[in-house]
Protein backbone atom coordinates (compact mmCIF):
# COMPACT_ATOMS: atom_id res chain seq x y z
CA UNK A 1 0.00 0.00 0.00
CA UNK A 2 1.33 3.29 -1.02
CA UNK A 3 2.36 6.27 1.68
CA UNK A 4 -0.30 8.25 0.20
CA UNK A 5 -3.18 5.93 0.55
CA UNK A 6 -1.99 5.04 3.94
CA UNK A 7 -2.35 8.33 5.24
CA UNK A 8 -5.79 9.52 3.36
CA UNK A 9 -6.78 6.03 5.53
CA UNK A 10 -5.48 7.54 8.69
CA UNK A 11 -7.23 10.85 8.01
CA UNK A 12 -9.72 10.22 6.28
CA UNK A 13 -11.72 12.53 3.25
CA UNK A 14 -11.67 15.91 3.82
CA UNK A 15 -15.19 17.57 4.92
CA UNK A 16 -16.94 20.45 3.92
CA UNK A 17 -19.97 23.25 4.50
CA UNK A 18 -23.09 22.22 2.28
CA UNK A 19 -26.39 24.35 2.92
CA UNK A 20 -29.37 22.51 3.78
CA UNK A 21 -32.72 24.10 3.98
CA UNK A 22 -33.55 23.84 7.17
CA UNK A 23 -37.03 25.12 6.90
CA UNK A 24 -38.22 23.44 3.89
CA UNK A 25 -37.25 19.89 5.64
CA UNK A 26 -38.61 21.28 9.70
CA UNK A 27 -41.87 21.93 7.27
CA UNK A 28 -42.11 18.94 5.09
CA UNK A 29 -40.47 15.74 6.95
CA UNK A 30 -42.49 16.87 10.78
CA UNK A 31 -45.75 16.30 11.57
CA UNK A 32 -46.49 19.18 12.72
CA UNK A 33 -43.73 22.20 12.57
CA UNK A 34 -43.58 22.44 16.54
CA UNK A 35 -43.49 18.87 17.21
CA UNK A 36 -39.98 17.06 18.46
CA UNK A 37 -41.70 13.60 17.35
CA UNK A 38 -39.20 11.93 19.72
CA UNK A 39 -40.45 12.92 23.51
CA UNK A 40 -38.77 12.43 26.93
CA UNK A 41 -39.02 12.74 30.85
CA UNK A 42 -36.20 14.04 33.37
CA UNK A 43 -36.09 11.73 36.58
CA UNK A 44 -34.29 13.30 39.34
CA UNK A 45 -32.44 11.24 41.87
CA UNK A 46 -34.73 11.42 45.40
CA UNK A 47 -32.89 11.60 48.84
CA UNK A 48 -31.12 8.98 49.67
CA UNK A 49 -30.53 7.80 46.34
CA UNK A 50 -27.08 7.27 45.88
CA UNK A 51 -26.41 5.26 42.86
CA UNK A 52 -27.83 6.13 39.03
CA UNK A 53 -28.91 2.23 39.17
CA UNK A 54 -31.85 3.55 42.00
CA UNK A 55 -32.71 6.38 39.74
CA UNK A 56 -32.58 4.00 36.45
CA UNK A 57 -35.15 1.42 38.29
CA UNK A 58 -37.63 4.28 39.11
CA UNK A 59 -37.61 5.81 35.69
CA UNK A 60 -38.48 2.50 34.58
CA UNK A 61 -40.86 1.33 36.43
CA UNK A 62 -42.87 4.16 35.13
CA UNK A 63 -42.26 3.49 31.55
CA UNK A 64 -43.36 -0.03 32.60
CA UNK A 65 -46.36 1.27 34.40
CA UNK A 66 -47.09 3.80 31.73
CA UNK A 67 -47.04 0.70 28.79
CA UNK A 68 -49.01 -1.98 31.24
CA UNK A 69 -51.79 0.34 31.54
CA UNK A 70 -51.88 0.20 27.50
CA UNK A 71 -50.63 3.26 26.30
CA UNK A 72 -48.56 2.87 23.24
CA UNK A 73 -45.43 4.45 24.28
CA UNK A 74 -42.34 3.09 22.41
CA UNK A 75 -38.83 3.06 24.43
CA UNK A 76 -35.81 4.64 22.10
CA UNK A 77 -32.89 5.15 24.84
CA UNK A 78 -31.96 6.26 28.40
CA UNK A 79 -28.79 7.96 29.56
CA UNK A 80 -28.02 10.24 32.34
CA UNK A 81 -27.98 13.90 32.48
CA UNK A 82 -26.16 16.49 35.23
CA UNK A 83 -28.11 18.97 36.70
CA UNK A 84 -27.04 22.29 38.51
CA UNK A 85 -29.42 22.58 41.42
CA UNK A 86 -29.05 25.47 43.43
CA UNK A 87 -30.26 25.44 47.24
CA UNK A 88 -30.83 28.67 49.15
CA UNK A 89 -30.12 28.87 53.03
CA UNK A 90 -30.25 31.27 55.57
CA UNK A 91 -27.05 31.79 58.08
CA UNK A 92 -26.76 34.38 60.70
CA UNK A 93 -24.37 37.48 60.12
CA UNK A 94 -22.94 39.89 62.12
CA UNK A 95 -25.06 41.89 64.88
CA UNK A 96 -24.75 45.95 63.55
CA UNK A 97 -26.52 48.41 65.43
CA UNK A 98 -28.57 46.16 67.42
CA UNK A 99 -30.14 44.38 63.80
CA UNK A 100 -29.35 40.93 63.01
CA UNK A 101 -28.37 40.42 59.62
CA UNK A 102 -29.82 37.31 57.18
CA UNK A 103 -27.39 36.53 54.50
CA UNK A 104 -28.74 34.37 51.82
CA UNK A 105 -26.26 31.41 50.68
CA UNK A 106 -26.82 29.27 47.22
CA UNK A 107 -25.81 26.01 47.64
CA UNK A 108 -25.12 24.89 44.20
CA UNK A 109 -24.64 20.72 44.03
CA UNK A 110 -24.30 18.81 40.94
CA UNK A 111 -26.63 15.87 40.60
CA UNK A 112 -27.16 12.62 37.89
CA UNK A 113 -30.48 12.63 36.53
CA UNK A 114 -31.33 10.04 34.54
CA UNK A 115 -33.32 10.94 30.82
CA UNK A 116 -36.07 8.66 29.45
CA UNK A 117 -36.34 8.98 25.70
CA UNK A 118 -39.63 7.34 24.12
CA UNK A 119 -41.84 7.63 20.87
CA UNK A 120 -45.41 9.11 21.60
CA UNK A 121 -46.76 5.95 20.02
CA UNK A 122 -46.32 4.74 16.31
CA UNK A 123 -47.44 7.84 15.25
CA UNK A 124 -49.41 10.65 16.61
CA UNK A 125 -53.04 11.22 14.60
CA UNK A 126 -54.24 14.97 14.18
CA UNK A 127 -57.60 15.26 15.14
CA UNK A 128 -59.95 18.96 13.99
CA UNK A 129 -62.45 19.93 16.55
CA UNK A 130 -64.95 22.37 15.15
CA UNK A 131 -68.23 23.23 17.26
CA UNK A 132 -70.88 24.15 15.73
CA UNK A 133 -73.68 26.75 16.78
CA UNK A 134 -75.65 26.18 20.13
CA UNK A 135 -72.80 23.67 21.42
CA UNK A 136 -71.11 24.22 24.98
CA UNK A 137 -68.65 21.07 25.29
CA UNK A 138 -66.57 19.48 22.72
CA UNK A 139 -67.79 15.85 23.93
CA UNK A 140 -64.63 14.50 25.39
CA UNK A 141 -64.40 13.11 28.71
CA UNK A 142 -60.59 13.17 29.52
CA UNK A 143 -58.84 11.86 32.50
CA UNK A 144 -55.20 11.95 33.83
CA UNK A 145 -53.44 8.49 34.70
CA UNK A 146 -51.04 7.78 37.82
CA UNK A 147 -48.45 8.37 34.72
CA UNK A 148 -49.50 11.74 34.19
CA UNK A 149 -50.47 11.22 30.95
CA UNK A 150 -53.85 13.04 29.41
CA UNK A 151 -56.37 10.14 28.03
CA UNK A 152 -59.59 10.49 26.08
CA UNK A 153 -62.10 7.72 28.04
CA UNK A 154 -65.09 8.02 25.97
CA UNK A 155 -66.79 10.41 23.47
CA UNK A 156 -70.20 11.85 23.43
CA UNK A 157 -72.23 10.60 20.34
CA UNK A 158 -73.13 13.32 17.52
CA UNK A 159 -70.53 15.89 19.46
CA UNK A 160 -67.67 17.83 18.07
CA UNK A 161 -65.55 15.34 19.19
CA UNK A 162 -67.11 12.74 17.72
CA UNK A 163 -67.30 14.67 14.07
CA UNK A 164 -63.74 14.50 13.98
CA UNK A 165 -63.34 10.61 14.33
CA UNK A 166 -62.33 10.83 17.87
CA UNK A 167 -65.34 8.37 18.99
CA UNK A 168 -64.53 6.00 16.26
CA UNK A 169 -60.81 5.72 17.74
CA UNK A 170 -62.16 5.12 21.49
CA UNK A 171 -64.28 2.16 20.08
CA UNK A 172 -61.45 0.89 18.53
CA UNK A 173 -59.00 1.65 21.77
CA UNK A 174 -61.61 -0.12 23.79
CA UNK A 175 -61.80 -3.19 21.83
CA UNK A 176 -58.05 -3.81 21.92
CA UNK A 177 -57.68 -2.61 25.30
CA UNK A 178 -55.55 0.48 24.47
CA UNK A 179 -56.03 3.98 25.39
CA UNK A 180 -55.92 6.99 23.85
CA UNK A 181 -53.61 9.55 24.85
CA UNK A 182 -53.58 12.70 23.90
CA UNK A 183 -49.95 14.57 23.06
CA UNK A 184 -50.31 17.81 22.11
CA UNK A 185 -52.79 20.95 21.87
CA UNK A 186 -52.61 23.69 19.95
CA UNK A 187 -49.15 22.34 19.26
CA UNK A 188 -48.09 22.36 22.97
CA UNK A 189 -47.21 19.17 24.53
CA UNK A 190 -49.15 17.25 27.02
CA UNK A 191 -46.82 15.25 28.36
CA UNK A 192 -44.80 14.70 31.83
CA UNK A 193 -41.67 16.27 31.55
CA UNK A 194 -40.02 16.16 34.56
CA UNK A 195 -39.88 14.06 37.92
CA UNK A 196 -38.44 16.17 40.81
CA UNK A 197 -36.38 15.03 43.73
CA UNK A 198 -39.21 15.09 46.20
CA UNK A 199 -40.93 12.19 43.53
CA UNK A 200 -43.80 14.69 42.33
CA UNK A 201 -44.78 13.99 38.45
CA UNK A 202 -44.55 17.47 36.78
CA UNK A 203 -47.26 17.12 33.99
CA UNK A 204 -50.58 19.41 32.37
CA UNK A 205 -53.44 19.68 35.03
CA UNK A 206 -56.23 18.19 33.26
CA UNK A 207 -58.57 20.29 35.09
CA UNK A 208 -57.13 23.55 33.09
CA UNK A 209 -57.04 21.54 30.01
CA UNK A 210 -60.96 20.94 30.41
CA UNK A 211 -61.31 24.98 30.82
CA UNK A 212 -59.08 25.66 27.80
CA UNK A 213 -61.52 23.51 26.20
CA UNK A 214 -64.40 25.26 27.28
CA UNK A 215 -63.28 28.55 26.57
CA UNK A 216 -62.60 27.84 23.07
CA UNK A 217 -65.82 26.32 22.47
CA UNK A 218 -67.57 29.35 24.01
CA UNK A 219 -65.67 31.65 20.94
CA UNK A 220 -66.42 28.79 18.38
CA UNK A 221 -62.82 28.47 18.14
CA UNK A 222 -61.55 25.50 16.01
CA UNK A 223 -59.33 22.74 18.06
CA UNK A 224 -56.43 20.72 16.87
CA UNK A 225 -55.38 17.74 19.45
CA UNK A 226 -52.83 14.84 18.62
CA UNK A 227 -53.03 11.57 20.01
CA UNK A 228 -50.59 8.75 20.09
CA UNK A 229 -51.43 5.61 17.22
CA UNK A 230 -50.95 2.07 18.79
CA UNK A 231 -49.50 -0.65 16.46
CA UNK A 232 -51.82 -2.49 13.23
CA UNK A 233 -54.30 0.79 14.29
CA UNK A 234 -57.08 0.75 11.86
CA UNK A 235 -56.91 4.98 11.13
CA UNK A 236 -60.37 6.86 11.62
CA UNK A 237 -60.46 9.00 8.72
CA UNK A 238 -58.70 12.39 9.81
CA UNK A 239 -60.40 15.87 8.65
CA UNK A 240 -59.84 17.48 5.40
CA UNK A 241 -56.49 19.73 7.03
CA UNK A 242 -54.29 16.99 8.26
CA UNK A 243 -53.27 13.64 7.44
CA UNK A 244 -51.67 11.04 9.79
CA UNK A 245 -48.43 11.93 11.25
CA UNK A 246 -46.26 8.71 10.25
CA UNK A 247 -42.72 9.39 10.23
CA UNK A 248 -41.98 8.74 7.10
CA UNK A 249 -41.81 11.50 3.92
CA UNK A 250 -44.16 12.23 1.30
CA UNK A 251 -44.80 10.09 -1.76
CA UNK A 252 -42.84 12.84 -4.16
CA UNK A 253 -39.38 12.13 -1.95
CA UNK A 254 -39.24 8.14 -1.72
CA UNK A 255 -37.33 8.26 -4.47
CA UNK A 256 -33.21 9.15 -3.91
CA UNK A 257 -32.10 11.47 -6.42
CA UNK A 258 -28.84 10.23 -8.39
CA UNK A 259 -25.62 11.00 -7.06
Amino acid sequence: MSRRVMNMAYRGFKQKGVKYDWKMKVGTFLPNPGSTVISSILFMPLAGESSVEATTARSMAWFSAAVSSRAPLIFVNIQTEQTLLSEKTNSTGRESNRCTQQNSVNNLQIVQGIRLWYLPGVAEVPFELIPEQGETRLGMNIKRTDEGLICVFSVAPLSAADRAGLRQMCEEANRNGSLVVMTRLEGRSLLPSTVCSEGMISCCDYCEIKETFNSMVEEMETIHIQVMAWPNQIFPPPSPAFAAALLRPPSEYHSMPPL
